[in-house]
């Protein structure tokens, strides 16, 4: 005799049901994860898009600034300048600057920062003035906080060459412009700190020097733009030396200096020669007044030739 036991339906079962909702809860939650997954990136995808995201592209570039008078190097009165060297290289981003990834980021995004830079203010016009200060017709001169003046030619105070390539096309430009934190090219390829001194140590500078009373005249390539030439002053005097940095721009007429010890001005010409020559205060002729005047024929006329 066969007794039967009357079974429970399956879905009465309460470890099935226990087992079967954790199973539920399971699939519930992995499908909330893969949707919250989803929703951020499509958001990131569209933040980026608004930003203006681009792919990176390969690049491979040395930045050469040349300064007559870089921010935060002031060792020596009108001898501040120098050369800064800075190399940047992309997808994978490295080099140098300030933040590698960001500047690789602004050249993919535009391109003409390297292929075709313009390093000026673009908020600052180019002004011209004739003898009075007022505005005339003439060569195109722009504001320079390093030029004694003020004021500077329009190919600005420094010099910038960048050679190397971008995307597989050669890139070479040289011109000048204004090392500042406020111009795209140095802005955007993180070149300068806060106040505006290169991110990078200075390359070593050539210095010579020069006697009192005398016109050195150094040999093309024995000084460079930005390198240093100092006057040799009396043995007796303690303040700062006479010296200032090569010119960047060739060709342009002497530059000049005054401090204590007495006069200075520096030219380069086209092929590379430099002249330099001092002047010592104590032979510098008096005023009616009693103060000290540039003597005739200042700067020597060597220089202005």
């Amino acid at each position: 005799m066969t007794v039967r036991v009357p079974r429970l339906p399956i879905s009465l079962d309460p470890l099935m049901a226990e087992a079967k909702r954790r199973a539920r809860l399971r699939r519930l939650l992995v499908a909330l994860i893969v949707a919250v997954a989803a929703a951020a990136a499509a958001a990131l995808t569209v933040e980026l898009r608004g930003r203006g995201s681009v792919a990176p592209i390969p690049a491979n570039l040395t930045i050469l600034v040349v300064s007559e008078g870089f921010p935060g190097h002031r060792i020596l009165p009108q001898g501040n300048g120098g050369r800064a060297l800075f190399h940047l290289r992309c997808d994978p981003a490295s080099g140098n600057v300030a933040d590698p990834a960001k500047a690789c980021a602004a050249i993919a995004e535009q391109p003409s920062l390297v292929t075709n830079p313009k390093p000026y203010v673009p908020s600052s016009p180019a002004i011209s003035f004739g003898g009075l200060g007022m505005p005339v017709g003439g060569p195109l001169m722009q504001v320079c906080h390093s030029h004694p003046a003020k004021l500077c030619p329009a190919n600005g105070p420094d010099y910038f060459k960048i050679t190397g390539g971008v995307n597989g096309k050669a890139v070479h430009f040289g011109g000048g412009g204004i090392f500042a934190t406020d111009v795209p090219l140095v802005a955007k390829l993180g070149l300068a700190t806060r106040y505006g001194k290169p991110v990078v140590r200075l390359e070593p500078r050539r210095h010579r020097f020069v006697a009192m009373s005398h016109t050195h005249t150094f040999a093309p390539g024995v000084l460079r733009p930005g390198d240093l030439v100092t006057c040799r002053a009396n043995h007796s005097y303690k303040g700062p030396p006479l010296a200032m940095s090569v010119p960047v721009h060739r060709g342009n007429t002497p530059e000049e200096f005054t401090a204590m010890p007495g006069l200075m001005a520096i030219r380069i010409r086209a092929d590379g020669t430099v002249l330099a020559s001092c002047f010592p205060r104590d032979r510098m002729p008096l005023s009616r007044r009693g103060r000290t005047t540039d003597p005739k024929n200042w700067p020597p006329k060597s220089l202005r030739s």
